[in-house]
Order: C-alpha cells, then sequence, then structure tokens
C-alpha cells in the first residue's frame, strides 16, 4: 500500500533557506521518483563525519552513499509501519544506531514553507531542535 503525505497538513518550516545557509544537508544525492527529499541535520552530519570518515580528506564521498541507504531503510520502516496502522504521524521515534550520541532517532515529516513539497528531517531530537532554534536565529 502506498504511503501520501499530503504536504498542507504538514508543520511548514524554510526547507530551503536551512539548505542554503547549512542547517539542512541532503541525505541523499538524487531524490527516488516515488520518494521525498530527505535532510539531515548540520549537527547530526557533522556527528556521522566525526565518527565514520574522520580520517577522509572528502567524507561526503563516504558518508553520503552510506547516509543514502540509511535513510531509504528510515523510510520504508515508516511507510511500513503506516500501512500497518493506517496513519501517518509527522513525527516518528525509533531506535538506531545511526548516531552514536542517542539511540532514539527522530523522523519529522515537514513542508517547505515556500512550496507544497513534503520532506523528511532525520536526526535526533538534540540535532533537530538546535537545527531549528539556528533557523529562528537566522530570521530574527
Amino acid at each position: 500500500m502506498p504511503i501520501k503525505l499530503d504536504p498542507a497538513l504538514l508543520p511548514a518550516l524554510d526547507i530551503l533557506g536551512m539548505a542554503q545557509s547549512g542547517i539542512l544537508l541532503r541525505a541523499e544525492r538524487e531524490t527516488p521518483s516515488d520518494g521525498i527529499p530527505a535532510f539531515v541535520t548540520r549537527a547530526g552530519w557533522d556527528e556521522l563525519a566525526a565518527t565514520h570518515a574522520a580520517n577522509h580528506d572528502a567524507p561526503h564521498t563516504v558518508l553520503l552513499p552510506a547516509l543514502e541507504k540509511a535513510v531509504s531503510r528510515i523510510l520504508a520502516h515508516a511507510a511500513h509501519n503506516a500501512s500497518h496502522t493506517g496513519e501517518m504521524t509527522p513525527v516518528t521515534t525509533l531506535q538506531s544506531d545511526l548516531f552514536s550520541s542517542d539511540p532514539d532517532l527522530v523522523l519529522a515529516f515537514v513542508r517547505d514553507s515556500t512550496h507544497p513539497v513534503a520532506c523528511a528531517l532525520v536526526g535526533t531530537a538534540p540535532q533537530i531542535e538546535t537545527a531549528l532554534r539556528r533557523q529562528d536565529d537566522a530570521q530574527d
């Protein structure tokens, strides 16, 4: 059963602005044709780089392919749960070893405030809170 997200029902964030300012980073090289854009927080990316690619000159070449696979599995897990329960919640917390700092991974579905596009944010609760605070500070 395919899962559809109605962007109008999701919380709005300036995803484009947050990405352009580096608060969020793409968690994939390309969005699958049947997928939604996925983003990781800057703090999440920095943690992954320090944990898994500290000795690489170009950490993105190591991290991005692995992060794409992890995010794909996380989104598939959320879709599987939604198909079984019949409801898709905007924020889901699940156990994961993606970030060594916290086993509770947050998957938040939001929409871009300037475009009617659903997006996924992946990170720990503190990482996402920091990203949201940085966005608020940038708007002030």
